[in-house]
């Protein structure tokens, strides 16, 4: 059985000293997560890491507002998870849930070793200015 890092927020574990992910792509999820919530700046190991989602959830909802985002984390992907192949990035432009501010963001990738294409899907929206859930 492979072994995956632990799962934030971190917990003690029945096996190991930390709970774990159960799979590699429960783990990657957490990493495209962390990516596009990450705001450039915040990292302090690595300045230029991270997407910032939260500075586009009131962009206009425009075609070429929607393509900036996929183009940021498309190269966010390259170059931090440089092993996921990535099929597709979607950002939502259903006028409704940008009004509300909600951004849905899609993105189909693959895996080295397994063809099954896997779906990561992110509602970004603020909660009284506090983050997002």
């Amino acid at each position: 059985m492979p072994l995956y890092g632990p799962k934030f927020p971190l917990k003690s574990g029945n096996h190991d000293t930390f709970e774990l992910y159960e799979d590699i792509n429960q783990q990657i999820s957490f990493y495209l997560k962390n990516l596009l919530l990450t705001s450039p700046g915040e990292n302090l190991s690595d300045m230029n890491y991270g997407v910032g989602i939260r500075r586009y959830i009131f962009e206009q909802n425009v075609p070429s507002v929607r393509s900036a985002i996929a183009s940021r984390i498309s190269s966010q992907i390259s170059i931090y998870l440089p092993y996921l192949s990535v099929q597709g990035i979607e950002i939502a432009d259903d006028s409704d849930d940008v009004d509300m501010g909600l951004m849905r963001i899609k993105i189909t990738y693959t895996i080295p070793g397994d063809a099954s294409q896997q779906l990561f899907e992110l509602d970004a929206k603020p909660e009284n200015n506090i983050g997002f859930y």
